[in-house]
């Protein structure tokens, strides 16, 4: 029996010709073609949602085993990758699409594969939107998929699963249609073979013919002697498709490959630490909630499903109750009109069929939506899978997708049997449906064109069919395997194996054998050495003033090391600050490390941050504005690390060089968020964090470069970043501790209040949201009633600026201090002190126009080195230059002229004037903490100073 066909019922009476659903009138031209159209635009849409860069790490051990398996025309039986486990057992079912992918890889690169992914994919939704009764209306089928393709295209990658997803579309084709056409059944075994070939998804075939057989055996006369040739033939296609399973390399081995992969897959280390592998639940409680568009999707696509069993239902329910069924030719969409004689003739001769098949209902019956046991099994069979784990959502969007779509389309053919026909009626109802949801894939289609879906989704995903940018380390890691490197290999994260694997694998080089400690092949480094790399990692991470692992890298040959930026910054931190480790290599992406023992690479490439600020090399300097935002935000990584060992001798030539990409960022795009966040995040990492025990009213004291400068440069550049982007979380969080760091609290306080106002988009946010909360609770606390800035004398208004000062309100101070004193006639030291409110509240534009204004300055020489400060802070070398430069002309040993150009040259990455002018304030500095700051720069620039 079929597990799409309504049950047969064998009457003895023979009742005249009901009406049948099986063969209805074609559709008019008109509407065929608009039931194309919309499937060409649904498959454009699909195309569309595939054309991404390449950004999984897997691509890499896969396309070399493709390589590899070319090479030497075996498939591999032991692992060929790893110096821990190299003769650990490995089953590679995956084969065949390595060998498609070595072969497309060499013949059209990653474009060529994209694009081949991208068709694949169509085709394979071409044969589930395809799979459906001639009345059932394609529009419906269309809109119930929607939800279902977004949730597939998540993981439309250059992986196995891609094979996969074309196998169980045509499997669920090919079981749609089996009833009436039972030979099709003997293409399942064909696609079983090529899919135990493929990957070890597999088993779903099998899963999805079981189902498909449970379905028809407990239909009514699912066993009647008129349907004894169908079970033959589909029970042969079934035994043929079990023994597919075994017509593999690894024979039985390889069948019983998906359990061995189910006992991996289930174990807690793998799904606690790998993204993909998470339960929901677990996925939900980490990202705090339910505020993330894929996982909303996902939930949509189950309600939905549901939903296509529940409302056709009820509907049948209440409809089988009603008192009259007209009697009506089946139809959804108007009868054929103008048919030909060809059609007329063709329609004859499938009379004696029809009426045969007519016998087998009850007199009269028009056949409604019923319950189909096979699709609900297969619904939350895969609804469970998806729950398990994040990975299945490619595999459950295609099969919910799917029979979400039957289920709606068979119940609006279900509805449209009940509708009465009307002789010469318009097309226009017809039309309209079809126009509309061809309106509503273009506006989704625009939506994906536009980027916007992908950043409502959080993802840092682009249109565009090469490499992801910035995301492998093809250079480091070649780098990491030419001659005179170890030959072990670490990295973190684990995906730089894969192309480790690629480039010096599996005897690339022949007769040096290069291997890595892991890689993502979880089946074949099985949970107990996960959980060693894991643990090594979370030492090699941690802040520990004695950890082990140096030991640990010592045990296993002392292997290069490869730590990723954008999560294992603070392990290459870690390196730099440990005795006998060495980075050779530093890029936007990662970091290479190596063992002094390496005495000939150490001398040769050792990385010297300090070299690429002052004398900058063209191989060294980032390409693109992309390059330079990500070196910036590695720099600041590693910077905030080595501050906390305290290493500023290690952090601040890494700080010089952060911020000129970062400078470089911010002149592309004057008022961008990124340039300005970045240069307020390095610059707040020049000097070590302030513990909150040793926080200074600073803004109280007259402004002082050694301790000053950094802070209200670091302050301006956040508030800029602020403005651009109000509600950007760290910038928030970056510039409350800038004000919270000097006791800023009437400053600070609004921005933590935002701060908890925003929607956290993961744990480390909302635990962030509750410190936040907690410190906003102080700062009340500290600010105390408010304070009022009424005043009768001068001596009470010293008292209320005191008071203000001290709760922390520098703002209201700066605002009553000039009201209160009036431009014209405002003393200096009034106008000295506003100023530097200003400044230290990021307002520097407005603390400039106040010294410059300032009548009759005691010293000219200071006012024009506080312009020249105001300069500094905003970024305007040149200005700046020029007014320390005045200020040197009226008096020429002022210490804050020769640190502030001393600063300013530095940063500029001119060695040899920074070294004079920090040389004379180190001469004339007020006090041992200037001259040792002064000597700081002395000791920085010297080397590159000297010719």
């Amino acid at each position: 029996m079929s597990s799409e066909s309504p049950p047969a019922r064998k009457t003895r009476s023979k009742p005249a010709l009901a009406p049948l659903i099986d063969e209805p009138p074609p559709l008019p031209t008109t509407l065929r073609v608009l039931d194309w159209i919309l499937i060409a635009s649904f498959l454009e849409l699909t195309f569309l949602l595939g054309v991404f860069p390449l950004k999984d790490t897997d691509f890499w051990w896969h396309l070399r085993t493709g390589d590899w398996i070319r090479q030497h025309h075996t498939v591999p039986t032991t692992d060929l990758y790893t110096f821990t486990v190299s003769d650990h057992p490995w089953v590679d079912l995956h084969w065949g699409f390595q060998v498609v992918l070595s072969w497309g890889y060499a013949y059209g690169g990653v474009v060529a594969l994209n694009l081949a992914k991208c068709v694949i994919t169509c085709f394979a939704i071409l044969l589930v939107i395809t799979a459906k009764k001639r009345d059932w209306p394609v529009w419906v089928m269309l809109l119930g998929w929607m939800p279902a393709l977004l949730v597939l295209s998540g993981r439309m990658y250059v992986r196995p699963e891609t094979f996969t997803l074309l196998y169980l579309c045509a499997d669920l084709a090919v079981l749609f249609r089996w009833d009436k056409h039972p030979r099709l059944a003997f293409l399942l075994p064909i696609v079983q073979v090529a899919w135990v070939n493929s990957q070890g998804l597999f088993v779903l075939g099998p899963i999805l013919i079981g189902f498909a057989l449970v379905s028809a055996i407990f239909r009514p006369g699912a066993f009647a002697p008129s349907r004894t040739r169908w079970w033959r033939t589909v029970g042969i296609a079934t035994l043929l498709t079990g023994a597919a399973c075994l017509l593999n390399p690894y024979g039985l081995k390889g069948a019983l490959y998906p359990l061995q992969l189910l006992q991996t897959m289930g174990n807690p280390i793998f799904s606690k630490s790998i993204a993909e592998l998470t339960p929901i639940p677990e996925f939900i409680k980490r990202n705090v909630g339910w505020n993330n568009l894929p996982l909303c999707l996902h939930l949509l696509t189950i309600i939905l499903g549901a939903l296509s069993f529940v409302i056709p239902i009820l509907w049948s329910v209440v409809a089988r109750t009603s008192s009259s069924i007209p009697q009506s030719d089946p139809q959804l969409d108007p009868p054929a009109r103008g048919s030909s004689k060809k059609d007329t003739s063709k329609s004859k001769r499938k009379t004696a069929k029809r009426t045969k098949e007519a016998e087998e209902l009850p007199q009269g019956r028009v056949r409604d939506w019923s319950m189909t046991l096979f699709r609900f099994l297969l619904f939350a069979a895969f609804c469970r899978l998806s729950w398990q784990a994040t990975r299945n959502s490619h595999q459950f969007a295609a099969v919910v997708g799917t029979i979400t779509a039957w289920n709606f389309a068979e119940w609006a053919a279900a509805i449209s049997r009940r509708r009465p026909r009307i002789e010469g009626e318009s097309l226009a109802p017809f039309i309209l449906p079809r126009l509309a949801t061809l309106g509503c894939i273009a506006v989704v289609f625009a939506i994906v064109a536009s980027g916007r879906l992908y950043a409502w989704a959080g993802e840092d995903r682009r249109i565009g069919l090469g490499e992801e940018p910035l995301w492998f380390p093809h250079e480091a890691v070649k780098f990491a395997g030419k001659p005179g490197m170890p030959n072990r290999f670490l990295s973190f994260h684990d995906g730089y194996a894969a192309l480790y694997d690629y480039y010096h694998g599996a005897e690339r080089t022949p007769g040096l054998e290069r291997k890595v400690f892991v890689d993502a092949r979880l089946e074949v480094i099985g949970p107990d050495l996960y959980e060693r790399y894991l643990n090594l990692q979370s030492e090699m991470g941690g802040m520990k003033e004695s950890s082990s692992w140096p030991a640990q890298l010592d045990q296993i040959g002392r292997p290069v090391v490869l730590a990723g930026h954008a999560t294992n910054a603070m392990i290459g931190a870690n390196m730099m600050t440990t005795p006998h480790w060495r980075c050779v290599w530093f890029d936007s992406i990662v970091g290479v490390f190596v063992h002094d023992a390496n005495a000939e690479i150490v001398r040769a490439n050792q990385v010297d941050f300090a070299a690429r600020h002052f004398r900058p090399a063209s191989a060294t300097i980032p390409q693109g504005i992309d390059a330079f935002v990500a070196s910036a935000k590695a720099i600041w990584a590693y910077a905030g690390v080595l501050q906390a060992h305290q290493r500023s001798d290690l952090a601040r030539p890494m700080i010089l060089l952060g911020l000129d990409y970062a400078r470089r960022i911010q002149q592309a795009d004057p008022d961008s968020l990124t340039g300005w966040k970045l240069i307020g995040q390095i610059e707040a990492a020049r000097e070590p964090a302030v513990e909150p025990s040793n926080r200074v009213q600073r803004y109280r004291l007259p402004f002082d470069p050694v301790f000053d400068l950094s802070a209200v440069r670091a302050t301006y550049a956040l508030r800029r970043a602020h403005l651009a982007a109000p509600n950007d979380f760290l910038t928030l969080l970056l510039l409350s501790q800038q004000y919270q760091d000097r006791r800023m609290n009437e400053a600070a306080a609004p921005l933590h209040e935002r701060l908890i106002g925003l929607r956290p988009i993961n744990l480390n946010q909302a635990e962030t949201q509750a410190k936040s909360a907690n410190e906003l609770a102080q700062l009340r606390e500290q600010l105390g009633q408010e304070i009022s800035s009424a005043w009768e004398n001068l001596s009470e208004l010293d008292r209320i600026v005191a008071s203000m000062l001290a709760t922390g309100r520098a703002g209201g101070a700066a605002d009553l201090l000039e009201r209160a004193y009036p431009s014209e006639s405002r003393p200096w030291e009034v106008t000295d002190r506003i100023a530097t409110l200003r400044l230290h509240l990021g307002e520097a534009e407005q603390a400039r126009v106040l010294w410059q204004k300032a009548s009759a300055p005691p010293r000219p020489a200071i006012r024009s080195a506080r312009v020249a400060v105001s300069y500094l802070v905003e970024g305007l070398f040149d200005e700046a230059r020029r007014h320390y430069q005045d200020a040197l002309r009226d008096e020429a040993d002022l210490f804050e002229a020769h640190y502030g150009l001393a600063v300013l040259e530095e940063d500029a990455g001119r060695a040899i004037e920074s070294l004079r002018h920090a040389r004379q304030a180190a001469e004339h500095a007020p006090n041992e903490v200037a001259k040792a700051a002064a000597q700081v720069i002395v000791t920085e620039t010297l080397p590159f100073a000297e010719l």
